[in-house]
């Protein structure tokens, strides 16, 4: 009788199961590891290694130096190193403060497992400034459009009061220089374009550049120190903070010519 049960148990014993992977879990296979260049809201601190979408680091977190790509053999010495590789999605986030429970003081008391801090490699000063110096040429070129000067015009037969009329008004826009450019050339201008340099070279990529950092020597706005509003040549200093001496490059603003 035992045999017979124990055979009608088996026809309805486990089968064959066929497993489904879901959408959450296919994109995480999909994700790489990178490495944060800067604080990011609900991923981590610049230096962290977390996973990512790749089509969201090759279109967006990599063109705006939010993050690197870690190469394979970095990857095995995490690997071997144990390196935290997750996204901290508290990071950034405000919380309200509230009263521990005493269930959540016996969790906090619990002894933590300690997590290695990732060693995050900074240029120092003299380096970034010798890299400025290998990668940013002597001079560097602006153009603009070079406001047209309005050319006196001779009234025939006009009242006196007319000519008076027409002086004033020449006079007013006389004022103008003959070399003012429309826009200008500003300081935030001349650190896009260095930045732009040093992405070339991974290393020169690392360079922290603000617009702070660069100033104009002479021939700026007397309203704003950090513009030129006019053609010509100018000197700039590039100077980060730390380094010793600053680096002196010339810009130059040249007439925008336009094709007839």
């Amino acid at each position: 009788m035992r045999r017979v049960a124990r055979q009608g148990l088996d026809a309805w014993g486990p089968q064959q199961q066929t497993r489904t992977i879901s959408k959450k879990a296919k994109e995480a296979e999909r994700n790489i590891v990178v490495k944060l260049l800067q604080d990011v809201p609900r991923f981590g601190r610049a230096g962290s290694y977390v996973p990512l979408n790749p089509a969201q680091m090759r279109n967006r977190w990599f063109p705006a130096r939010i993050a690197d790509y870690v190469p394979f053999t970095q990857m095995k010495q995490m690997k071997a190193q144990e390196v935290l590789i997750a996204r901290d999605f508290t990071f950034g986030v405000k919380v309200n403060l509230e009263e521990v429970d005493e269930d959540d003081q016996v969790f906090l008391d619990q002894p933590k497992r300690y997590v290695r801090p990732i060693e995050i490699d900074v240029l120092s000063p003299e380096r970034s400034m010798a890299l400025l110096n290998a990668f940013v040429p002597p001079t560097i070129d602006f153009s603009r459009q070079r406001i047209e000067q309005e050319k006196e015009r001779t009234r025939y037969g006009a009242s006196g009061a007319a000519d008076v009329l027409t002086a004033a008004a020449m006079a007013s826009k006389s004022k103008t220089p003959a070399n003012a450019i429309y826009g200008s050339v500003s300081t935030s201008d001349i650190v896009a374009t260095l930045k732009a340099a040093l992405a070339h070279n991974d290393e020169a990529a690392r360079v922290i550049l603000n617009e702070a950092d660069v100033r104009f020597v002479s021939g700026h706005d007397q309203d704003d120190p950090s513009r030129v509003k006019q053609l010509g040549t100018f000197t700039v200093e590039i100077q980060l903070p730390g380094a010793l001496e600053p680096l002196i490059r010339t810009i130059r603003v040249k007439e925008k010519t336009t094709a007839s």
